[in-house]
């Protein structure tokens, strides 16, 4: 007997497997990278967690959790995500 006809099915299974990590790991890019920023400021109630973006990801950004849970992009380099990263590191101690 020859196990030839196993083959196929095998091969289909990790083709498989590959596109869906694949799949996965191109919506986790979404989830961790900037593609554009807000321009306005949010006002500090609002602001629950911040994140960095990934160093993978094309430009650097800082991603605001708001209470609603919505995530909002922001330039790292302003003044105000600056004050407000700040506040929430001393908001965890």
């Amino acid at each position: 007997m020859r196990s030839f006809p196993l083959v196929p099915p095998i091969l289909l299974a990790f083709l498989l497997t590959v596109h869906v990590r694949a799949a996965t790991r191109d919506s986790d890019v979404e989830k961790t990278c900037c593609f554009q920023y807000s321009h306005k400021m949010l006002p500090w109630n609002w602001v629950q967690a911040y994140q960095f973006t990934q160093i993978s990801c094309p430009q650097q950004g800082v991603i605001f959790t708001t209470k609603k849970g919505e995530r909002v992009c922001v330039q790292p380099k302003e003044k105000w995500v600056q004050r407000y990263i700040s506040l929430l590191e001393t908001k965890k101690l």
